[in-house]
């Protein structure tokens, strides 16, 4: 095992356990050493680890990335609870051009944030699917507010919108 790789478990580990001493620790040594950058352009936040190549090693920034985004105790509350039922899946997101910075349902409501890859992408037409919804998907019983169509496909409700940085509300129809 790289050492990459066994101090992303570390710092991993330490903002699970909540050792903010150690976190801050390697925290600094990571940032001194394994070289984070933020390209815009790419809409990446990446670390370079020395390595000199042209793009970053995928496993390694995947157990860097997971261990910056991890909070005291997250993953054991994870593990110990059962995933909720969800109505649906957002499924198909044309990821990088957008990402979903949210997308949740709350109370039979699918509330998703989008933003853009970078400005050249903002506004090029984009789609994606609503899957595993219960019983068949009419054309009349979903709804969505701001700036998207909404079509079918069999029981997959098919958003249609282009790539922007702002809301969507998908909804049943009252």
């Amino acid at each position: 095992m790289t050492a990459y790789r066994i101090n992303a478990i570390a710092l991993f580990l330490a903002r699970e356990w909540g050792d903010v001493e150690l976190e801050a620790s390697l925290r600094d040594a990571l940032e001194a050493h394994y070289e984070p950058t933020w390209d815009r352009r790419r809409g990446e936040f990446t670390w370079g680890l020395g390595l000199g190549e042209e793009y970053p090693r995928g496993q390694y920034n995947g157990f860097l990335a997971a261990a910056e985004a991890v909070s005291s105790g997250a993953w054991t509350r994870m593990s110990e609870s059962p995933l909720p039922k969800q109505p649906g899946l957002v499924e198909g997101v044309d990821f990088p051009t957008v990402a979903l910075r949210q997308a949740r349902w709350e109370a039979g409501t699918l509330h998703l944030q989008l933003h853009p890859q970078n400005d050249d992408v903002v506004g090029q037409p984009t789609r994606f699917r609503v899957t595993g919804l219960a019983g068949p998907s009419e054309p009349g019983r979903w709804r969505v507010a701001g700036e998207a169509g909404l079509s079918t496909d069999g029981t997959d409700l098919v958003i249609e919108t282009t790539v922007h940085d702002g809301c969507l509300v998908v909804r049943p129809r009252d």
